[in-house]
């Protein structure tokens, strides 16, 4: 049995092995899918209030922007693809923060970087790492320092833990799955769930007694978010993000991160984002405001295993992947630690 950490319970029984169902194309060698044996249990639909929905929608219409966020987001956009500037213009801008010094040293002396001697210096470490993973760092401290009151007095930094593990897991799942995601991968998975940030801007009062049932076991996220406000934190988080003029690839994650075949575009950067979301939760890092439960079934029963098998031209085991990556898992669970810890 795979037992889930941090925020959600294990299950009773063990779930059932994935089958592996060969296929062939004529011409071409046979290819191995792993698929669920079962799909998980459905959730009842909700009922929602189309009042209260155009309501919502209007108003996030009206909020445009969130500045504080809005800024966040287009610094982690910058971040995520610099390639400007010297090596020395960053470390100088690293040294004038000792935390975040402390984060760049361990990073580079990390067993994920594999260096063989230990890092130091700055300078060194920045040559290491490279500076769009430098500026990424320094931006998801920031982050993290900021969150507390990022929109309506919520402290969101534990939700911003889990989107930064989610990012991080799903650049290594794409390195393991063998095939390039889009560019904005790790964007898009930082990002998938904005809207909660979003909504809890609209109606903080209310989205906060929303994250109490929650937390409190009396109800699902999804079910409370569309009986409240008529809106998912999807819907609302895509809306935010096209005000934003972020990039096509972060808005089909952020709507659709739930059910990537229902994508338009972008499908394979939706899967990723799909499973590393889950895994995310399932190892307890940081806390999204959407425990698992039943109809959440498996890692391998997850929809985003259908998509990536679409153009999977070779074998696909999701367990064996999930075990292979525990070890990664783990080194990031205590990197995140750190970065907290760095950022109070």
């Amino acid at each position: 049995m795979r037992l889930r950490v941090g925020n959600t319970p294990a299950t009773s029984a063990s779930p059932a092995p994935a089958s592996v169902v060969p296929y062939q194309d004529e011409g071409q060698t046979p290819v191995a899918i792993a698929v669920a044996p079962q799909p998980a249990p459905v959730a009842a639909p909700v009922v929602v209030d189309s009042a209260l929905r155009t309501q919502t929608l209007e108003a996030l219409e009206k909020l445009q922007q969130i500045p504080a966020l809005q800024s966040l987001a287009q610094g982690f956009l910058r971040a995520a693809t610099r390639s400007d500037g010297s090596v020395e213009e960053v470390v100088e801008a690293v040294e004038k923060d000792p935390a975040l010094c402390v984060r760049v040293l361990r990073m580079a002396n990390s067993a994920s970087v594999r260096s063989e001697k230990k890092i130091e210096d700055i300078f060194t470490a920045v040559q290491m790492l490279g500076l769009r993973r430098v500026s990424t760092l320094a931006q998801a401290l920031f982050t993290m320092r900021d969150a507390r009151n990022m929109a309506g007095g919520l402290d969101w930094r534990h939700l911003w833990v889990h989107a930064l593990a989610t990012a991080a897991i799903a650049e290594e799942l794409e390195q393991r799955l063998g095939r390039p995601a889009g560019q904005q991968l790790y964007l898009a998975a930082l990002l998938h769930d904005v809207g909660k940030i979003v909504l809890s801007t609209v109606a903080p009062e209310i989205y906060g007694a929303v994250l109490d049932e929650v937390l409190t076991g009396t109800g699902r996220l999804d079910v409370l978010e569309r009986e409240r406000f008529g809106v998912g934190h999807a819907e609302a988080g895509a809306i935010f993000a096209r005000h934003g003029h972020m990039p096509d690839e972060v808005i089909a994650a952020v709507a659709h991160h739930a059910a990537p075949a229902e994508a338009p575009d972008h499908r394979r950067t939706v899967a990723i984002v799909n499973l590393a979301n889950f895994l995310s939760k399932t190892y307890g890092l940081g806390f999204s405001g959407a425990r698992l439960d039943e109809t959440d079934g498996d890692f391998v029963s997850l929809p985003g295993w259908a998509v990536i098998a679409e153009e999977t031209n070779g074998y696909l085991d999701p367990a064996l992947i999930e075990e292979d990556m525990r070890p990664f898992i783990n080194e990031l669970k205590h990197e995140l630690l750190g970065l907290r810890e760095a950022a109070a």
